[in-house]
């Protein structure tokens, strides 16, 4: 069941690409650590917006295909490769305007299809996140990041855009691309 629906997404996806649709993606996704330590998402999208679809995958170490200065040919690292881990939410709009959560747990009124058990994060492995309107819009919100990206941050910093920020600054970041 998980392969099909996962199966039915890229489909869709792949249809839009054939037709020459495709969305913008834009830094409208925000990852930071929650007082409680639990990664906490902030999606915003454009204006008065909803969300409409999400979705979170999780992805093995990127590949590195020849090993580092003095290290064994041993290091090469395996490619870059889906996990079995992650949700997708999607149906009626799950969200209209700005929402904050934590990563592992969207919340409770979205109707969210969960596979895998992965409820932390784990080093050597890279995460993205992304928002879609309802309907045709014209962008998607997108973050990506690793474990060591948010253990980097200093307090009260979020991660966005591929760097760490304050969360004025990503209000900003958001009203620019907006």
């Amino acid at each position: 069941m998980r392969r099909a629906w996962r199966g039915a997404v890229l489909a869709l996806a792949g249809a839009g690409l054939l037709t020459g649709c495709s969305a913008a993606d834009l830094p409208l996704i925000s990852v930071g650590i929650g007082a409680d330590g639990t990664p906490q998402v902030t999606m915003a999208p454009c204006g008065d917006d909803a969300i409409g679809t999400a979705d979170f995958f999780v992805h093995e170490a990127v590949a590195r295909t020849t090993p580092p200065p003095g290290a064994p040919q041993a290091a090469v690292t395996t490619p870059l490769t889906a996990s079995e881990e992650g949700w997708m939410a999607g149906g009626s709009p799950l969200a209209a305007g700005r929402v904050t959560f934590p990563l592992f747990s969207p919340p409770a009124t979205w109707a969210v299809r969960e596979w895998g058990a992965e409820r932390s994060l784990k080093p050597g492995r890279g995460y993205s996140l992304s928002f879609h309107a309802p309907g045709f819009a014209d962008y998607s919100g997108t973050v990506s990041f690793t474990a060591e990206d948010l253990a980097g941050l200093g307090p009260g910093e979020v991660w966005a855009d591929g760097r760490a920020m304050s969360p004025k600054k990503f209000r900003k970041l958001v009203a620019d691309v907006c």
